[in-house]
């Protein structure tokens, strides 16, 4: 009989979970630190933009992934040994070289992913499902808003934009400290909103530069946002109500919702997407 290969560790894991470890940690600014990840487990891992990071709960607590059962549901550890899961955006990935980037927003130790990416060193491991998720789509001009934990995200976006497209991309943060070079079509304009000491998700920034845009009486256009869950429902009800721009046209999510975790986000309004969102 033909030899055959081992399955891989992953095939067992729910959703082929990898694990994949630290490799290098770089400051971009002083608030957004740049993890690479790699390892045995990359390799063949799918393409896409979002990727789901599984973090151990606690510092000294190792990391334990979660297993797939017969029928395809995930067997979680138990009690405080299940991992914590948050949703980031691979803003690289060198598959020749076999590594991700993953851009992390520094809180302190306020958040488990941030606490964690402040203390991360080469050789630590965690879980990555995906990537996957959704994108822009072909447009003329686009606009690009977002906050700064959509900052990698909309890096990612504007560097794969063709060139000839036009449009604006706005981005909210800290200060002029967090301000990163970005490369971007000639015809998109970058713009920095700076809350200079306002608490993030406590300000009309974002929302009001958008409101204040003169749109483009041709073209097809596409807009894309990531922001805190008010100014994501306030920006998406101008843009369907005001401008007129269809919801196919457009791709609206909540990043993140003041005062409330990632998991209650996601399981009470799925990060205000449209299908759960009544702006009106």
């Amino acid at each position: 009989m033909p030899d055959t290969l081992p399955a891989p560790p992953w095939a067992a894991r729910f959703r082929g979970i990898r694990q994949l470890e630290v490799r290098r940690v770089a400051d971009v600014t002083p608030q957004m630190r740049r993890i690479t990840l790699g390892g045995a487990e990359f390799d063949g891992i799918p393409e896409g933009v979002n990727v789901k990071l599984l973090l151990p709960p606690r510092p000294g607590v190792a990391l334990e992934l979660p297993l797939r059962t017969a029928e395809g549901r995930p067997l979680w550890p138990e009690g405080d040994r299940k991992p914590v899961v948050r949703t980031y955006t691979a803003r690289r990935i060198d598959r020749d070289a076999g590594e991700m980037d993953v851009d992390f927003v520094l809180h302190g130790d306020e958040g488990v992913a941030s606490g964690w990416a402040a203390r991360a060193r080469p050789g630590d491991v965690i879980g990555v499902g995906g990537p996957g998720g959704r994108t822009v789509l072909p447009a003329d001009w686009y606009l690009l808003a977002g906050d700064h934990t959509a900052l990698p995200a909309i890096s990612r976006i504007l560097e794969t934009l063709p060139g000839n497209v036009r449009g604006e991309a706005l981005v909210e943060i800290p200060d002029r400290t967090e301000e990163q070079p970005l490369v971007h079509p000639p015809g998109m304009t970058l713009r920095w909103l700076h809350r200079n000491g306002a608490e993030a998700g406590t300000t009309t920034l974002l929302v009001d530069a958008v409101r204040a845009m003169i749109w483009p009486a041709e073209g097809r256009p596409f807009v894309w946002v990531g922001a805190e869950s008010a100014a994501a429902r306030a920006i998406r009800a101008h843009v369907r109500d005001t401008v007129g721009i269809d919801k196919r046209s457009m791709l609206v999510i909540g990043y993140w919702k003041r005062g409330v975790t990632e998991t209650e986000y996601a399981a009470t309004s799925d990060h205000d997407r449209e299908k759960h969102t009544n702006d009106r």
